[in-house]
């Protein structure tokens, strides 16, 4: 019965053996390759004394090496703790203790990171000598056989780290049958076929890149792996394996348009481009489609939804449609099969459609909780139903409309802001390459308005320029009362725009912060 992610390894290895699984340009995997050298990796772990339910750390980009070990956690009844190959040490030492690891496997390119981890079973792969490639080494002095430990559906699979924007990272629990549940989910939007094949650029240490590369392992298809963004190898890419489904990020989307500089791509396969993180302004997304085609579809979730949520179609994508289609381009779209996605006021109660409040989905394939944090579990979860912590609305339509996060609201003399709505008008600015709007202190309001810009090569913009053209098209009390210009704005590893970081500039020193 295909009842846990670890089935599927069995299935597909029995039904195609030799398709290719994975791609990489370190060689190529097929199913019955990949089955095997889980069962290797099982099996070794647990000559070690690894049970199920003990946590293995995971610490790479995208490669080989790491979807075999989330495959031996899927397949074995570990939990896989993958780990942001961009935290300090400090960051790494942290998970790794909170999540009390049994055992780490690293690419050797991140092994200085785990130097301070207390942990008898490193296991490295990737380097030279016997040090750097351990990992092999462990795999060779197991069998491949079948292993006699095996998962259940009720089990925790993941144990995936917020970005600790609010605190220290907290680990979220997602079991199998939540995890089948989002695929199916995802699979009944997305329309995924054993023929199709995925490009995965977006980083396995996310929840996003990972829930896509799980959604097509379930139809069987070929996974073509990148373990950094290029935009011009990404465009090779996508052409010569005839990629039809990527996952991006706006970010990169738009890097990808600027590659090709006004031409079409002319690779003739892609069917969907899935992205997430934030919508495309109208201008950017007019462009993609202009070179890519009617592909594009955007996913809205979180770690903790797992992460299904909602989905704007890519029949909704329709950049020179009526006002009102140009209108729900702004939208995260409505909510996905087999979900339920609602605005809450502060008491808990579904709000009428079009009233602001906080955004909460229920789902099968919602987080179990936080581990070892039953406060924040009790914060976030509540009747089923998971606190995003993002401020929107449903439309009479179904269409959600994410404002802001609860945390980003700038309250100025007593009105609530929204800061979402003025980057989406400053988005739109031809001058403006990309903007984040922020509370800053103000003696008199208590907070101001303040954006910070980016401008577009080959155009200049003035403080005045960008407040009277917000005073133009927004309520007088919303626009910026100061404005100023970057070279760039910190981003995560996501591509979201980092905004604690911008806070802390201006809010650096004083009791209260927002």
């Amino acid at each position: 019965m295909l009842d846990t992610l670890g089935s599927f390894f069995v299935y597909n290895a029995r039904n195609f053996p030799d398709k290719p699984a994975y791609i990489h340009p370190s060689g190529v995997l097929t199913f019955a390759e990949l089955n095997a050298r889980v069962n290797r990796l099982i099996n070794a772990l647990t000559a070690l004394g690894m049970k199920k339910g003990d946590r293995l750390g995971i610490l790479s980009a995208n490669y080989l090496e790491m979807v075999e070990a989330y495959g031996a956690a899927e397949k074995g009844g570990f939990i896989a703790v993958p780990l942001n190959f961009r935290y300090q040490a400090s960051d790494v030492e942290y998970v790794a203790n909170d999540a009390d690891l049994f055992a780490l496997v690293v690419q050797h390119d991140y092994a200085h990171l785990v130097e301070g981890v207390s942990i008898d079973n490193k296991f490295v792969f990737g380097g030279e000598g016997e040090e750097g490639n351990s990992y092999e080494r462990l795999l060779a002095s197991a069998s491949a056989e079948e292993p006699a430990i095996l998962a259940a559906p009720s089990d925790i699979v993941y144990m995936m780290y917020t970005g600790g924007t609010t605190g220290r990272p907290k680990g979220v629990l997602l079991d199998h049958r939540g995890q089948i549940a989002n695929a199916k989910s995802t699979m009944a939007d997305a329309a995924i076929g054993p023929d199709d094949r995925l490009l995965t650029v977006m980083p396995l240490f996310h929840i996003g890149g990972k829930n896509f590369t799980t959604v097509h392992f379930h139809r069987a298809c070929t996974n073509v792996l990148v373990p950094s963004f290029q935009a011009n190898d990404v465009l090779d890419l996508l052409s010569r394996h005839e990629i039809t489904c990527v996952l991006l990020a706006p970010t990169m989307i738009k890097m990808l348009v600027d590659e090709l500089g006004g031409k079409p791509f002319t690779s003739g396969c892609l069917k969907n481009v899935y992205y997430s993180s934030a919508p495309m302004p109208v201008a950017l997304l007019r462009q993609a489609i202009r070179a890519f085609g009617p592909v594009f579809m955007q996913f809205y979730g979180l770690t903790e939804s797992g992460p299904s949520g909602s989905c704007l179609r890519k029949e909704d994508h329709k950049p020179d449609g009526t006002d009102e289609e140009q209108r729900r381009l702004m939208s995260a779209g409505r909510a996905m099969a087999y979900n339920e996605v609602c605005a809450f006021d502060d008491d808990g109660r579904e709000l009428p459609r079009g009233e602001v409040g906080e955004i909460c989905i229920r789902a099968e394939q919602v987080m179990r909780g936080y581990w070892r944090n039953d406060e924040a579990t009790k914060e976030t979860m509540k009747d089923g139903w998971v606190h995003s912590g993002d401020l929107g609305f449903v439309d009479e339509d179904g269409y959600i409309f994410v404002v802001g996060r609860k945390k980003d609201v700038i309250i100025s003399g007593g009105e609530n802001i929204y800061p979402r709505e003025i980057e989406e008008l400053l988005g739109h600015h031809p001058a403006i390459r990309e903007v984040a709007v922020i509370g800053v202190p103000d003696e008199k309001w208590g907070e101001a308005v303040a954006a910070l810009v980016v401008v577009n090569d080959g155009h200049s913009l003035s403080e005045t320029d960008v407040i009277d053209y917000c005073r133009e098209n927004l309520a007088s009390y919303k626009k910026p009362r100061q404005v100023h210009f970057r070279e760039a704005l910190p981003r995560s590893s996501l591509g979201k725009i980092v905004k604690t970081a911008l806070r802390d500039e201006f809010w650096a020193g004083r009791e209260r912060k927002i």
